[in-house]
Parts: C-alpha cells; sequence; structure tokens
C-alpha cells in the first residue's frame, strides 16, 4: 500500500505539469467550449465579479478544496500512475471510474457535509460539467503523469466559475 501511493501520489507531484502541456492545455479547452455550452443551457452562470469579502483568500481556498485535495484522491489514487502503458482499455476504465466516482461525489457532498449547495449540486447541468472535468482532469493526469496539471485545470474551473460567473453567489443562495 505504502509503495502504491508513492508510485503514484508522489510521483504525481514531483512530476512537473509542464510535461504534455500542450495536451493539457487542449484538453482545459476543450473543457471550457463543453462547460459554457451545457452551463448556458443549465443556466448555471450570472457574468459577475462576486461581490464576497472573502475574494482574496478564495483563489487560495479553491487551490486547496476543492482542487488539491478532490484531485490527490480521484486521480492520484484512484488512477495507477502507469495507466498509460497498460493500454487503451486501462485508461477508460480508469477515466470513466474515476470521473463517474468524482460526479457522485458532489451530490454526496451536497447532502451530507455542504447543504447549502445541494441545489447546485444536484442539478443535472452541473453534474455534466462535473463529469467532463474528471474526465479530462483523468486524461490530463494519465497522460502528463502529473497530479498538477489536474490540479491546476480543476483550480482554473473553480475560480473562472466562483468568481466570475457567480458560482459561490448561487451556492449561497440555496
Amino acid at each position: 500500500m505504502v509503495e502504491y501511493f508513492k508510485n503514484n501520489l508522489l510521483t504525481g507531484y514531483k512530476t512537473s505539469p509542464l510535461h504534455k502541456i500542450k495536451l493539457s492545455l487542449s484538453l482545459t479547452f476543450l473543457f471550457g467550449l463543453i462547460a459554457f455550452f451545457v452551463g448556458l443551457t443549465g443556466n448555471l452562470y450570472r457574468v459577475k465579479v462576486t461581490d464576497s469579502r472573502l475574494i482574496y483568500i478564495l483563489p487560495l481556498s479553491l487551490f486547496i478544496f476543492p482542487s488539491f485535495l478532490e484531485e490527490s484522491f480521484f486521480r492520484g489514487i484512484l488512477i495507477p500512475n502507469n495507466t498509460k502503458e497498460s493500454g487503451l482499455k486501462a485508461i477508460i476504465i480508469f477515466t470513466l471510474g474515476s470521473a463517474i466516482l468524482f460526479t457522485l461525489w458532489h451530490p454526496f457532498n451536497a447532502l451530507t457535509i455542504n447543504l447549502s449547495a445541494k441545489a447546485i449540486f444536484l442539478n443535472p447541468y452541473f453534474l455534466i460539467i462535473v463529469f467532463c472535468l474528471g474526465v479530462i482532469c483523468s486524461l490530463s493526469y494519465i497522460y502528463s503523469k502529473s497530479l498538477w496539471a489536474p490540479i491546476l485545470i480543476h483550480w482554473a474551473a473553480a475560480v473562472i466559475w466562483v468568481i466570475f460567473l457567480g458560482g459561490r453567489n448561487l451556492i449561497l443562495k440555496h
């Protein structure tokens, strides 16, 4: 078990996110397009900078949770670092498995821990975006072997949604 963590989490933290940067940027762009159109369709966005007094610490807090902690678990623990070498079938299985569990985590979180997020975390449009983020982050991790790539993708998505698209305010309204 210790060896598994060493070969996955620690290796993922040690590997530069610049490895396969073009792929990670392409995946991020693809996610952005999907999230943009699904979010518009589901009326998830309110284009407005958040008026929270916490705006200056939000980027740091969003980096720690959800980005760092969730990616460490859903990618760094659930996906073996050598998945790419195991072939396409393994890539598909680990990508979909991780993305599905990541998606299910959000309603579970809303129903047990973060009750104020229930309305948004149970929203099917939001869950489609979360699933797509899970797929993109999984593929980014599998091909780059760096946990920093999916952590940064997740963080960018959270910061943009919470600070510029009303995500935090949507959660706090409910």
